[in-house]
């Protein structure tokens, strides 16, 4: 994401997203009620007889529209901002649909009555992680793999591949190079050149798999890296990146950090450590100055009481983030109530 201009005091900010990731970000920057002006596309006015004499038509025009409802279509890349339009040449009053698609790289202008903590805070997040690689990963056991990718939004899977092995016929090489040819061709349509591979799996079918792709497309197993788990699938990626083996290849990747941040959590609740969980804990604990990272549920951010936190955090000089409810770690977190903080020492 990039920022192109940025006044607070009129709360404005414009920005360019850039890649899918980007448009997760703008869903949760975009709250209902602000104003969000784009480049965007609308049925031309027409006379009744124009209207009767040829097919409606569509043209660019940059309208500003009065948000109530945001939706992200991940799969297919795409932000749809609805609302009222408030600003433009026609149809004042009206509703509209914004899309925004990955790449298309083009700018919007989002007014807020006032940008929040939490909202500056993902802004941040939104240009930082630009500069970041994705991590293509490949789980895989005899049986089946799955190829996808970990991005800043999460964990999306692009494909199911099956060996399709049988009996004594698995045994032979060839059967399991065939396996090997068909997830790789997989990985030749979405990994680029020095995103980093991470092959996860039980056993020695990954180790083999990763020796077979050295050497029919070395290309797309640069850089490359191999980690053991227990399981395959997608629990064999969460194992992993609890392991900390995606944490060598990107400790900051947004999923990382918060499945590891939210494990510590867990670890010093274990142990009776330095940690303490829910709103009034949390809130007690932040105003003596205890906590050293606080962890707050995106759904409790967007409130006054989770602003409340963030802002006290800010004020104690406390790290804090915001974590995704949409994964495995962000539901845990619910689990505690929406928030929780690492403690700098215990408190009665």
């Amino acid at each position: 994401m990039k920022v192109v201009y940025k006044d607070l005091k009129k709360g404005v900010v414009k920005v360019v997203p850039e890649t899918m990731d980007d448009l997760w970000h703008l869903q949760h920057l975009l709250d209902r009620g602000d104003l969000v002006k784009a480049l965007t596309f609308r049925t031309v006015e027409q006379s009744d007889d124009k209207l009767r004499s040829k097919k409606a038509e569509k043209k660019p025009m940059v309208l500003g529209v009065r948000v109530e409802d945001v939706e992200f279509h991940q799969f297919s890349d795409r932000l749809r901002i609805h609302g009222v339009i408030e600003e433009g040449p026609q149809d004042l009053g009206s509703h509209h649909t914004i899309n925004i698609a990955a790449g298309d790289f083009k700018e919007l202008t989002i007014i807020k009555d006032e940008w929040k903590t939490y909202h500056l805070k993902r802004l941040e997040e939104a240009v930082h992680s630009s500069k970041k690689a994705d991590i293509i990963f490949i789980s895989l056991d005899d049986d089946e793999a799955i190829v996808g990718v970990v991005r800043q939004s999460g964990i999306q899977i692009f494909a199911e591949v099956a060996s399709h092995r049988s009996g004594k016929m698995y045994k032979s090489s060839d059967n399991e190079k065939e396996y090997f040819a068909e997830i790789i061709s997989v990985l030749k349509n979405i990994k680029q050149k020095n995103t980093p591979l991470l092959v996860v799996g039980p056993g020695f079918t990954k180790d083999r798999l990763v020796a077979y792709g050295k050497e029919k497309a070395p290309d797309f197993f640069t850089p490359v890296f191999i980690h053991g788990t227990g399981n395959s699938g997608l629990n064999g990626v969460y194992e992993a990146m609890k392991g900390g083996a995606a944490e060598k290849i990107g400790k900051e990747n947004r999923v990382v950090l918060e499945t590891n941040m939210v494990e510590r959590v867990l670890e010093e609740i274990s142990k009776n450590g330095y940690v303490t969980y829910g709103k009034n804990e949390v809130r007690e604990a932040l105003k003596v100055g205890a906590v050293s990272h606080l962890l707050v549920l995106d759904k409790l951010a967007r409130t006054e009481e989770g602003e409340e936190l963030l802002t006290l955090a800010k004020e104690q000089k406390s790290d804090f983030f915001i974590i995704n409810s949409s994964h495995d770690s962000g539901k845990k977190l619910e689990g505690l109530g929406g928030v929780a903080a690492l403690l700098r020492y215990k408190i009665d």
